[in-house]
């Protein structure tokens, strides 16, 4: 980070926030505690971080409603992350940050006057039993700064011990929480956000991440599909990152899919952002058959496009953790070496899709210099893995089990299911199909 980014972070970030923390250990008005409480619990969980961060944080909520059954649970994401929670059914109320412009505005500026008014607007008038920020790392989107702000009888979040950076960029944040958890070992970032839960009592948590989809975001996802044939098995190739150096080249993505197509027949779906188009189009020029360019589409859209793919192939990105959690076969292609850092930020020891098959492929060191982590800004370590590397990763994920859409169903319910029935993968039509065999006999339709 250079000098204006770390005087940007200091008084935008480190600044404010101590001011925060400060203004309510002294100057606000005391918490009541011991009074009787009326109605529900109430919590608010700030995930201002990433779709992927976001994603690994859905067990979280379906843990504290395990605890705190009667908890009316807020949560305050990025706008662009909503959708994914919307029909979230642990989640009682979704809140987001207003856009500040104009762009030239330093980001850390934008993020702090953002933070101000979404306060100001959203959150001053509202009394919070649990107020969390279950983020780990160095907090760069104010997560502390609302929690020390909003009005809660207890403020929950991880050490500023946990990195380097963090002791660094969030030194004295510990003192905005009242119950500070301690970094602990490397390990999963699902847990690491299941540990707020088990601090208030939870046991035994579920660790799947859960998206829920509407038979109207299936019935939209048809329609991106619709131009391929009802048999297609599909294979979903994510080609996007935030940073280019965890970008696997669209001509490795090519000379895979054609070493698949020989065997599997693969029809390939490329989803991206919108703001990637160029390359899926650059990409579809590559390979065997037209694909279907799912680019800038709705997220829970997205998902339920995913949810009728047979496999997933994709840089280290939040639309891994989006397949995985559709229940997708998941195979990640990282820039991480596999003897690096297992804390980094690119760390599948941290952040690896969580499903019921998931894959990542690393390289066994880094290369020129790289040896904690990758730092280059552009394809540098993720060069070693090679095509071969994953044609033959694909076909074990995808000669390993039965169909997805099969595998969905308990053993019994499989059992009653027609073969010629196997061929679909859409669920919801898979569903109608069992729920028609299951039906009493009503005479022929007129």
């Amino acid at each position: 980070m250079n000098v204006f980014g770390l005087l940007a972070q200091f008084f935008c970030l480190r600044v404010p926030t101590l001011a925060a923390i400060f203004w309510r250990a002294h100057l606000a008005h005391p918490k009541i505690s011991g009074a009787p409480r009326k109605g529900p619990v109430s919590i608010i969980v700030f995930r201002l971080d990433a779709m992927g961060d976001v994603v690994m944080t859905t067990p979280l909520f379906r843990a504290l409603k395990a605890v705190l059954p009667r908890a009316r649970c807020t949560v305050v994401v990025q706008k662009p992350y909503k959708s994914l929670l919307a029909t979230h059914p642990h989640i009682d109320e979704i809140l987001t940050l207003p856009r500040i412009g104009p762009a030239w505005l330093p980001q850390a500026l934008r993020r702090l006057l953002a933070a101000v008014v979404f306060y100001w607007t959203a959150l001053r008038k509202r009394h919070f039993d649990f107020a969390i920020s279950p983020r780990w790392d160095v907090d760069e989107h104010l997560a502390t700064f609302l929690c020390a702000m909003t009005n809660a009888a207890t403020r929950i979040g991880y050490s500023e011990k946990a990195t380097p950076a963090k002791r660094k960029l969030n030194r004295g944040f510990d003192r905005g929480y009242d119950i500070c958890l301690e970094p602990g070992s490397p390990r999963h970032e699902v847990l690491r956000n299941l540990a707020v839960a088990e601090a208030l009592g939870a046991t035994a948590c579920d660790s799947r991440p859960e998206i829920h989809v509407t038979q109207q975001d299936r019935k939209r996802a048809r329609r991106l599909l619709a131009k391929l044939p009802a048999s297609a098995r599909m294979v979903a190739l994510g080609i996007g990152a935030q940073s280019p150096s965890r970008r696997w080249p669209l001509q490795r993505y090519a000379g895979a899919i054609r070493h698949l197509d020989l065997s599997q027949h693969l029809w390939p779906v490329i989803v991206c952002s919108a703001s990637e188009f160029g390359e899926a189009l650059e990409l579809a020029a590559l390979l065997p058959r037209p694909p279907v360019i799912v680019s800038g589409a709705r997220l829970r859209d997205v998902c339920a496009v995913l949810e009728h793919c047979e496999l997933f192939i994709g840089n280290d990105s939040g639309c891994a953790h989006l397949a995985a959690a559709m229940g997708c076969k998941t195979l990640v292609i990282s820039r991480h070496p596999h003897n690096g850092d297992p804390d980094h930020f690119n760390s599948p020891v941290r952040f690896a899709p969580c499903g019921l098959d998931v894959r990542v492929l690393q390289p066994a060191a880094g290369r020129d210099g790289c040896t904690l982590a990758c730092v280059s800004g552009k394809p540098h370590c993720i060069l070693q893995i090679s095509v071969d590397e994953v044609v033959a990763a694909a076909q074990g994920m995808l000669s390993a089990s039965p169909t997805r859409a099969a595998e969905q169903w308990p053993a019994k319910q499989r059992l009653a299911i027609p073969p010629e029935l196997l061929h679909s993968h859409s669920l919801d039509a898979l569903e109608a199909a069992i729920q028609a065999l299951h039906a009493p006999a009503t005479g022929p339709s007129p």
